[in-house]
């Protein structure tokens, strides 16, 4: 019997990139009459353009959508310092927020018949200037926060089974002092199982959704929203081959607006929306490995202790969502425009098994798509490692500490996770 968990700790900061540009409509038809204003000058503001971020307007009518789409990485240490890339590597505990067959995925050293991990990330994120790239500013918007990823695994024989929860609670103040605090959540209850010896996996997880705005003061919830939906997933690991491949879809989750305790049209001053919408989502990705030993062939030793490197690559699409608007413009009273279209993120990380036993060294890439009208996607450059530092043996079994470090950064964009658990 082996058992692998993990906890980890993270910080998330936003860069400010200095005071917000903006133009004023009114000045406009003053441009051409401008002796300061030349040809470069009117290159230079159309190259500015796509870096700025316009509200399509005041809310007037609830005829449209909170898109909840998350474009960072925000999951387990090894998934951020990997640039985003998971669905091919998808094994074990780790494996569960991405891909549902990674419940049935075990690790090349579990050879008993039952084997158990269990995952807990705690975030402490402090978010500030361009958290969701929507390229408003958001100076108001810190506040306390905090998420976290928890769940429980448990496989027998070919079959795998699991629980897990992703939350997070971010607070807001807006501008007259007014409070506000966002809290969502999503679960899953996973159900996987391997066949031909492990080497075909497919998962599948019944996913809920929760999503709820509230004015602490007032009392209020402006939003208030729940769904549920089934996720897919799944992996090929052909037997003595050093190749993975893995695969994932979620259809798209669209809550609709429960009553809350005023008038929707008019409910402090807000025209609240008709849905909150998290879009369809599907990945496929492709996995590498080099090293002594076959990656998919079964080790009767408690570790795998050699110099192995693990390239891995994913592609995501998340849909568009029709009517979308962005969050932070919602708390002002006003719309911008959101997943008007699908986005497409490529991902690709590396893993370096450094010192066998030892050290993990691990980095990746990956590209925040667009969101908004008028704002460009972001490169993000992330960072990560294991450093083993303890080992002891409980009822027969070994077990080994490890403490890990993660960095995530773009353009007014950084994430650090510290986190401590078991070496696999």
């Amino acid at each position: 019997m082996r058992r692998g968990a993990h906890i980890s700790w993270s910080n998330t900061t936003s860069y400010s990139s200095g005071r917000e540009q903006r133009v004023q409509e009114s000045c406009l038809p003053c441009y051409h009459r401008s002796p300061v204003i030349r040809p470069a000058g009117l290159v230079l503001l159309f190259l500015a353009v796509p870096r700025l971020a316009r509200a399509d307007g005041p809310v007037t009518d609830r005829h449209y959508t909170i898109d909840a789409y998350r474009g960072a990485a925000v999951a387990d240490y090894r998934v951020v310092g990997m640039g985003g890339a998971s669905l091919a590597t998808a094994e074990g505990a780790t494996g569960l927020l991405g891909n549902p067959a990674a419940a049935a995925s075990r690790p090349a050293t579990a050879s008993g018949w039952f084997y158990w991990d269990f995952l807990f990330d705690v975030y402490t994120p402090a978010l500030a200037v361009d958290y969701d790239n929507s390229g408003t500013r958001q100076d108001q918007a810190i506040g306390k926060t905090g998420a976290l990823n928890a769940g429980l695994l448990g496989m027998f024989g070919a079959w795998g089974t699991a629980i897990t929860v992703a939350g997070e609670v971010r607070n807001f103040t807006l501008p007259g002092g007014t409070e506000a605090t966002l809290s969502s959540a999503i679960w899953r209850l996973t159900l996987a199982r391997s066949f031909a010896d492990g080497e075909w996996i497919a998962g599948a997880s019944l996913v809920g959704g929760g999503f709820n705005l509230r004015l602490p003061a007032n009392g209020v919830d402006l939003v208030n929203a729940t769904d549920w939906s089934v996720e897919a997933g799944g992996l090929w690991r052909p037997p003595e081959r050093n190749l993975r491949i893995g695969a994932s879809f979620r259809p798209t989750m669209k809550p609709r607006i429960e009553g809350t305790a005023c008038d929707p049209n008019n409910c402090f001053g807000y025209i609240l929306p008709e849905h909150v919408e998290f879009p369809w989502n599907a990945g496929a990705g492709v996995a590498f490995h080099w090293g002594p030993t076959p990656w998919n062939r079964r080790i009767a030793e408690d570790f795998r202790d050699e110099k192995s490197v693990i390239l891995a690559g994913d592609v995501l699409v998340s849909g568009p969502v029709a009517g979308g608007s962005g969050l932070e413009a919602f708390l002002e009273k006003r719309l911008q425009r959101s997943g008007k279209n699908a986005s497409v993120s490529p991902r690709v990380g590396a893993e370096y098994e450094w010192i066998p036993g030892w050290l993990r060294v691990r980095g990746g890439t990956y590209w925040e798509p667009a969101r908004f009208a008028d704002v460009s996607g972001r490169l993000h450059v992330a960072l990560g490692l294991d450093v083993r530092f303890w080992s002891f043996s409980l009822w027969g079994a070994r077990y080994r500490l490890r403490v890990s470090l993660a960095a995530d950064a773009a353009r007014q964009y950084g994430n650090t996770v510290l986190s401590l658990g078991f070496w696999h």
